[in-house]
């Protein structure tokens, strides 16, 4: 006890914890947001699912490395995150992307220059939600951030790893990961294909740059890159968005800001049918930086 007290204290004061979001003084804690993170000069928005959940400290870190003053993030994900719709992943429910908080939220922002990476673009296949929708999901995000005059860049589908996989594997992960699908691996790959074709299309059409990751970072699992090659995978991320080689470190989060990230919770969610809400932004650093989870 005296150990997890220690390691709380060390974070709060490295990290100034608002902790997990009561709805007592509000107003405060919003007036508290405003006047820390108004020296920000960037904002950058993360739409994704399990992958940007998995490297999601990776990403803050190298994101901030990016620019010298304070970074105000706005973020879409969680495990099985859906684009359009509600989705579970053990007991825990939340929105689909398109209809979340994030986007009022950056309506406020769209004075301020905008860097955004929409990843994880093929969840919702193991759902079975038809190609044509997710790619109307998909394009309606695309869509939003274009308006708001964001620099976006779209994370593709890994085609080439999941070609790789056999149907005995594909049906061990199914199980495990999406129990309640019942399409077959040639329908999943198909499907797959299909709409990193019809999101490619989207993205030519509106000069946006798609990013590829390497099949080489795959391992058994072919829908989650290993933990390793996460640094690397968001330093190319960069430098794609800022279309020059980005100087990025491809350095590990430490583990105090580790920690802290991964107990930062989103606006709205429900565990159980229990609805939980959290003050946003939910996370913020002593540079100034803030971080909102949607």
């Amino acid at each position: 006890m005296v150990k997890s007290r220690t390691k709380f204290a060390v974070a709060a004061a490295e990290y100034k914890i608002l902790g997990r979001g009561s709805v007592k003084r509000d107003s405060e804690l919003h007036m508290r947001s405003h006047n820390e993170t108004n020296s920000a000069h960037r904002v950058v928005v993360m739409l994704g699912a399990s992958n940007l959940s998995r490297a999601f400290p990776i990403a803050i870190t190298t994101s901030r490395q990016m620019f010298e003053s304070p970074v105000r993030f706005y973020v879409a994900k969680g495990h099985g995150r859906s684009y359009g719709q509600v989705s579970s992943c053990f007991g825990k429910k939340i929105s689909g992307i398109f209809s979340c908080g994030i986007w009022s939220a950056i309506e406020c922002e769209k004075s301020m220059p905008i860097t955004a990476f929409m990843t994880d673009i093929g969840n919702d296949l193991a759902y079975e939600v038809p190609v044509d929708t997710v790619a109307t999901w998909v394009e309606g995000c695309l869509d939003r951030l274009l308006t708001l005059n964001a620099r976006v860049v779209i994370s593709d589908l890994p085609i080439d790893a999941l070609r790789q996989v056999s149907d005995l594997r594909y049906r061990l992960l199914r199980t495990l990961l999406f129990p309640r699908c019942r399409l077959s691996w040639p329908e999943i790959l198909g499907r797959a294909e299909q709409l990193s074709e019809r999101v490619q299309k989207i993205a030519e059409s509106r000069q946006v740059p798609m990013f590829s990751v390497r099949k080489q970072w795959y391992g058994l699992d072919p829908i989650h890159p290993r933990k390793r090659c996460y640094p690397k995978m968001w330093a190319d991320l960069w430098s794609l968005a800022e279309r020059r080689d980005c100087d990025v470190a491809e350095s590990r989060c430490p583990i105090g800001l580790n920690w802290y990230l991964r107990r930062l919770v989103p606006e709205r969610w429900s565990v159980l049918s229990i609805s939980r809400r959290a003050n946003q932004p939910n996370g913020r650093l002593k540079d100034g930086t803030s971080i909102a989870l949607y």
